[in-house]
Protein backbone atom coordinates (compact mmCIF):
# COMPACT_ATOMS: atom_id res chain seq x y z
CA UNK A 1 0.00 0.00 0.00
CA UNK A 2 2.56 2.83 -0.19
CA UNK A 3 2.08 6.55 -0.05
CA UNK A 4 1.04 8.38 -2.69
CA UNK A 5 3.20 11.14 -3.84
CA UNK A 6 1.37 14.39 -3.46
CA UNK A 7 -0.49 16.18 -5.98
CA UNK A 8 1.51 19.10 -7.35
CA UNK A 9 -1.42 21.82 -6.60
CA UNK A 10 -1.22 20.40 -2.85
CA UNK A 11 1.90 22.66 -2.74
CA UNK A 12 1.65 25.76 -1.24
CA UNK A 13 2.59 29.02 -3.96
CA UNK A 14 4.28 31.25 -1.45
CA UNK A 15 5.97 33.51 -4.94
CA UNK A 16 3.02 36.04 -4.85
CA UNK A 17 2.99 35.67 -8.10
CA UNK A 18 6.49 36.10 -8.75
CA UNK A 19 8.62 33.45 -9.77
CA UNK A 20 10.27 31.65 -6.63
CA UNK A 21 13.61 30.73 -6.07
CA UNK A 22 14.43 28.12 -4.02
CA UNK A 23 18.53 28.41 -2.48
CA UNK A 24 20.14 26.07 -1.10
CA UNK A 25 23.51 27.35 0.49
CA UNK A 26 25.34 26.34 3.94
CA UNK A 27 26.77 30.73 3.60
CA UNK A 28 24.36 32.80 5.28
CA UNK A 29 26.32 35.63 3.33
CA UNK A 30 25.78 34.09 0.31
CA UNK A 31 22.14 33.49 0.89
CA UNK A 32 21.47 36.70 2.48
CA UNK A 33 22.83 38.43 -1.21
CA UNK A 34 20.30 36.62 -2.93
CA UNK A 35 17.82 37.73 -0.75
CA UNK A 36 18.62 41.50 -1.25
CA UNK A 37 19.00 41.37 -5.09
CA UNK A 38 15.71 39.49 -5.23
CA UNK A 39 13.52 42.10 -5.96
CA UNK A 40 15.06 43.76 -8.28
CA UNK A 41 15.55 40.19 -9.98
CA UNK A 42 11.58 40.16 -9.96
CA UNK A 43 11.76 36.78 -8.37
CA UNK A 44 10.86 36.18 -4.28
CA UNK A 45 13.25 33.70 -2.88
CA UNK A 46 13.27 30.86 -0.44
CA UNK A 47 16.12 30.50 1.45
CA UNK A 48 17.61 27.49 3.32
CA UNK A 49 20.53 25.67 5.06
CA UNK A 50 21.15 22.42 3.52
CA UNK A 51 19.91 20.02 1.40
CA UNK A 52 17.87 18.52 4.34
CA UNK A 53 16.52 21.71 4.35
CA UNK A 54 15.88 22.43 1.11
CA UNK A 55 14.44 18.44 0.47
CA UNK A 56 11.68 19.07 3.43
CA UNK A 57 10.42 22.88 1.30
CA UNK A 58 9.97 20.79 -1.81
CA UNK A 59 7.79 18.79 -0.25
CA UNK A 60 5.42 21.95 0.72
CA UNK A 61 5.78 24.61 -1.60
CA UNK A 62 5.77 25.33 -5.18
CA UNK A 63 9.34 26.11 -6.68
CA UNK A 64 10.28 27.69 -10.03
CA UNK A 65 13.75 26.94 -10.31
CA UNK A 66 16.37 26.14 -7.81
CA UNK A 67 20.22 27.94 -6.71
CA UNK A 68 22.19 25.62 -4.63
CA UNK A 69 25.49 25.52 -3.72
CA UNK A 70 28.04 22.92 -5.18
CA UNK A 71 29.81 22.21 -1.49
CA UNK A 72 27.67 22.13 1.46
CA UNK A 73 28.68 20.15 4.50
CA UNK A 74 25.55 17.51 5.31
CA UNK A 75 25.04 16.93 1.54
CA UNK A 76 27.13 18.51 -1.49
CA UNK A 77 25.06 19.74 -4.06
CA UNK A 78 25.83 17.34 -7.14
CA UNK A 79 24.62 14.93 -4.46
CA UNK A 80 21.45 17.03 -3.09
CA UNK A 81 20.73 17.50 -7.00
CA UNK A 82 20.40 13.35 -7.16
CA UNK A 83 17.91 13.17 -4.42
CA UNK A 84 15.93 15.91 -6.25
CA UNK A 85 15.40 14.03 -9.45
CA UNK A 86 14.85 10.76 -7.80
CA UNK A 87 12.41 12.48 -5.92
CA UNK A 88 11.00 14.08 -9.29
CA UNK A 89 10.82 10.22 -10.95
CA UNK A 90 8.10 9.38 -8.96
CA UNK A 91 6.00 12.66 -7.87
CA UNK A 92 6.88 13.90 -11.73
CA UNK A 93 7.56 17.13 -12.83
CA UNK A 94 11.42 18.52 -13.02
CA UNK A 95 12.39 22.02 -11.30
CA UNK A 96 15.49 23.98 -12.60
CA UNK A 97 18.79 23.20 -10.84
CA UNK A 98 21.07 25.85 -11.01
CA UNK A 99 24.50 24.91 -9.40
CA UNK A 100 26.32 27.94 -7.51
CA UNK A 101 29.95 28.15 -6.44
CA UNK A 102 32.97 30.30 -5.90
CA UNK A 103 35.33 27.57 -3.76
CA UNK A 104 35.19 25.06 -6.26
CA UNK A 105 35.46 25.55 -9.71
CA UNK A 106 33.26 22.67 -11.35
CA UNK A 107 32.45 22.51 -14.44
CA UNK A 108 29.21 22.85 -16.76
CA UNK A 109 29.79 19.45 -17.64
CA UNK A 110 30.20 18.20 -14.12
CA UNK A 111 26.68 20.17 -13.30
CA UNK A 112 24.75 19.07 -16.18
CA UNK A 113 26.09 15.24 -15.02
CA UNK A 114 24.66 15.66 -11.61
CA UNK A 115 21.19 16.32 -12.59
CA UNK A 116 21.92 20.05 -12.66
CA UNK A 117 20.84 22.47 -15.48
CA UNK A 118 23.11 24.78 -15.54
CA UNK A 119 26.25 26.64 -13.88
CA UNK A 120 27.19 29.81 -12.09
CA UNK A 121 30.47 30.82 -11.16
CA UNK A 122 31.26 33.20 -8.00
CA UNK A 123 31.63 35.80 -9.09
CA UNK A 124 28.93 36.64 -11.55
CA UNK A 125 27.17 39.88 -12.50
CA UNK A 126 23.64 41.05 -11.70
CA UNK A 127 23.34 40.54 -15.78
CA UNK A 128 24.55 36.65 -15.55
CA UNK A 129 22.59 36.11 -13.11
CA UNK A 130 19.52 37.45 -14.52
CA UNK A 131 20.20 35.65 -18.14
CA UNK A 132 20.63 32.47 -16.45
CA UNK A 133 17.48 33.21 -14.64
CA UNK A 134 15.58 34.21 -17.60
CA UNK A 135 16.50 30.94 -19.76
CA UNK A 136 15.19 28.62 -17.18
CA UNK A 137 12.18 30.34 -15.70
CA UNK A 138 10.98 31.17 -19.68
CA UNK A 139 10.93 27.03 -20.28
Amino acid sequence: MGTEPAEKSSKEDIGGGRPLVLIIDDQPEYARLFELISDSLGIRSYIVNSCTEGLKALETIKVDIILMDWLMPDTDGPECACKIRKIEETAGGRVPIIGVSGYVKATRQECLGAGMDDYLAIPFTMEQLQATLSRWLKK
